[in-house]
């Protein structure tokens, strides 16, 4: 957590391993592995498939005719473990591979990131530690001879070596690549860390079969590095294995940025050596969130979901010190994008419940790096005529480590109607709805006292932005000749719109809601012109439906997206459902009957022929992340999945989006943004954390 390092492995006949700043998989060949013999038998290893077996080695570079046959490039002996001779467990905090031969299993606890200006260095160090571990088990205890196994790491890119990691008697062995990761390992008696089983061996060579057996197993020219041990016959043991990182060095630029963990570690060494030590609570804080989800009541196929989804969010998560003070990070997958404020609001859910005190640092470094203020067109791509805007808020902070310049972001341009366009409307209810959410779960009022000025600024630029029916009608000046967009940036018109559309509209009517519920708390004047507004949208939205109840997309009647029907019309009712508001508006009643229409149309023009939920009947783009939260409303708030029919199309819709993220994506984890249930963008994603909405009775 607050690491931005992830470890990547389980698409077969593919690299990973250890990826750190980069938004998606490492990029080394990963060898888990077992042989029969001695490590120098002449048997050939098999492991896992997380490698790409290639017939040429770095050794190439060096030798010529005049090499031996070892050194030459001949076909690898390492062979993969067949799909049906794999057994996976994936929990929560779990990811386990068994073989008959051998047993891996990864350990990825997760908890609440304490604040960092209000606790003990130790619950810091604790929470921080920059660093998963592994678990490599070999039961030998009714073999016939000695078998060894391994753990090891085939690099791209030159710069392994090995590491010291404190004496311990030789009892632990590591390596890393350059100053920036690595691994550490010890080895135990199965299920006894008091009981050392002797001592591991590094290898560093060419490849890792060939540092087995080759009578010099450390040259430091070798790009391929591991940790390897015998195991006699009847016995049992267990490689315990820490993976981590640690940058000692600014990493930011525009605001000068430290990972905020090297308050609390003093280098590489003490991070790998400080997870063997706590190796064994770790796996046990692992295992009490797989019991956690298995008890959960949800289905396998939403188990799997939360799981995938929970990984990827934490393995964007960057917790960095930029002037003495802790400023919280998430990167956009693999677009790298900081504080993408379109997935903030999402996430947010998910970050009350953990920890509340970085969403009140995500709002403060919004108010004072990344608002703005403008003006608006009075009509539709004439910036000719002007009226006053207000304050909105950045798309983004910058991308890939680079701050973007004050009041600016990485990704909006002008004269632009689709893509990289500004979202200045959205991001307003966006950071409207993130505030409302952090004052109305936390109770927080001297922070919403604070930034009274800030609230109010904000209804007032949402009515600027609004024409008599309260939602968005004008687009922001800074679009000059192009229009805003939403968050479903590269949908069609029926989402991808911000004027006049209905998903908006109801987004609007939740910002002027939240916006209320905290200006009534502490007492500004506002509130009544934001109920005002919250009506003016109900009273419009009652006269745009159909004969069937349903919403156009959008409301302009000579846009394509006017024939288009969406799920995410509904999407607003999340935040009153959060917010615990009672009373029942009329908007509820016309939205419920919208989506019921959508989901039970005989055309099933918003399901993909597979089940998946379609969001847009005229787009095949789909975001998992708002699948979530449209499943979650419409489970929650409608109470829809209590009809027989709707529950069949939610469980095969569920079936289907698993399949979208192991054969669509595979390859890139967890993804968002899919094509007919085919990754195309957004992936290695951490929004789809909305999953963990699902948990809420």
């Amino acid at each position: 957590m607050g690491a931005f390092m992830s470890f990547t492995c389980g698409h077969f006949g593919t690299r990973g391993g250890v990826g750190l700043q980069i938004g998606q998989p490492g990029n080394q060949d990963v060898y888990i592995g077992v042989k029969d013999g001695d490590r120098r038998s002449g048997s050939a290893p098999r492991c896992l498939p997380f490698f790409q077996n290639q017939s040429r080695d770095a050794a190439s570079a060096f030798l010529a005719e005049q090499a031996g046959p070892e050194q030459q490039n001949l076909e690898k002996k390492i062979q993969p473990f067949r799909a049906e001779e794999i057994q996976r467990f994936y929990g929560w905090g779990t990811d386990r591979w068994r073989t008959d031969e051998l047993d891996f299993a990864l350990y990825t606890p997760f908890g609440g990131i304490p604040d960092p200006q209000a606790a003990t260095p130790q619950l810091m160090r604790d929470a921080l530690l920059p660093a998963i571990t592994a678990r490599l088990t070999l039961d030998n205890r009714h073999g016939q001879g000695v078998k060894t196994a391994f753990f090891g790491l085939h690099f791209q890119e030159p710069g392994a070596r090995p590491l010291a990691v404190g004496s311990n008697a030789g009892l632990r062995l590591a390596f890393a690549h350059r100053r920036d990761f690595g691994v550490a390992a010890e080895l135990h008696e199965t299920g006894s860390p008091a009981q050392p089983a002797g001592k591991p061996f590094l290898v560093q060579h060419w490849n890792i079969d060939g540092g087995l057996r080759d009578i010099n197993p450390a040259h430091m020219l070798g790009s391929a590095v591991g940790i390897g041990f015998e195991v006699p016959a009847g016995k049992s043991y267990e490689l315990v294995i820490a993976i981590g990182s640690y940058l000692d060095h600014i990493v930011t630029t525009g605001l000068e940025g430290q990972y905020l963990y090297r308050r609390y570690f003093g280098g590489l060494g003490e991070v790998l050596s400080e997870a063997l030590d706590r190796a064994g609570q770790l796996r046990a804080a692992a295992e009490a969130r797989d019991a956690e989800l298995l008890a959960s009541g949800l289905s396998a196929e939403q188990q799997f979901l939360l799981a995938h989804a929970t990984r990827s969010y934490y393995g964007s998560t960057q917790l960095l010190d930029v002037g003495g003070e802790p400023f919280f990070v998430v990167n956009e997958g693999e677009y790298c994008m900081m504080n993408t404020l379109d997935l903030s609001i999402d996430h947010v859910f998910w970050e009350l419940k953990q920890n509340p005190w970085v969403v009140k640092n995500l709002l403060d470094n919004f108010i004072r790096h990344y608002s703005y203020a403008d003006e608006v067109n009075c009509e539709p791509r004439d910036p000719a005529r002007r009226a006053p805007g207000g304050i909105s808020f950045a798309h983004d902070m910058g991308v890939h480590n680079n701050f973007s310049p004050r009041g600016t972001s990485s990704y909006e341009l002008k004269n632009l109607t689709g893509c990289f366009s500004y979202m200045t409307a959205e991001q307003l209810c966006n950071w409207s709805l993130l505030a409302a959410s952090y004052v109305l779960k936390t109770g927080d009022l001297p922070w919403a006292r604070a930034n009274q000025h800030v609230l109010a600024a904000c209804v007032g630029s949402l009515v600027n932005r609004g024409g008599e029916n309260g939602y968005v009608h004008r687009d922001s000046a800074l679009c000059e000749t192009g229009a805003e967009i939403t968050t479903y940036d590269s949908l069609d018109n029926s989402l991808a719109q911000t004027r006049n559309n209905v998903y908006m509209a109801v987004k609007c009517w939740a910002s002027y809601l939240g916006l209320a519920l905290v200006l009534e708390k502490i007492g500004d004047p506002g509130a009544p012109a934001a109920r005002a507004k919250m009506g003016l949208i109900e009273r419009d939205l009652q006269r745009r439906t159909d004969a069937e109840g349903v919403f156009p997309a959008v409301f302009e009647t000579d846009n394509p997206g006017y024939v288009s029907r969406i799920l995410p019309a509904c999407e607003g009712l999340l935040y009153p459902l959060m917010w615990n508001v009672r009373e029942r508006s009329a908007l509820l009643d016309l939205l419920q009957r919208h989506t019921r229409a959508l989901l039970l149309d005989p055309q099933r023009r918003n399901l993909f022929p597979d089940g998946g939920i379609k969001l847009s009947s005229t787009s095949n783009n789909s975001w998992m992340s708002k699948i979530a939260i449209f499943m979650h409303v419409a489970r929650r708030v409608f109470a829809l999945d209590q009809d027989e029919p709707i529950r069949q199309i939610f469980a095969r819709a569920d079936a289907a989006h698993v399949l979208w993220q192991t054969d669509g994506s595979s390859y890139w984890a967890c993804c968002d943004q899919l094509v007919s249930g085919k990754a195309v963008g957004s992936r290695y994603y951490p929004r789809i954390i909305t999953a963990a909405l699902w948990l809420e009775k």
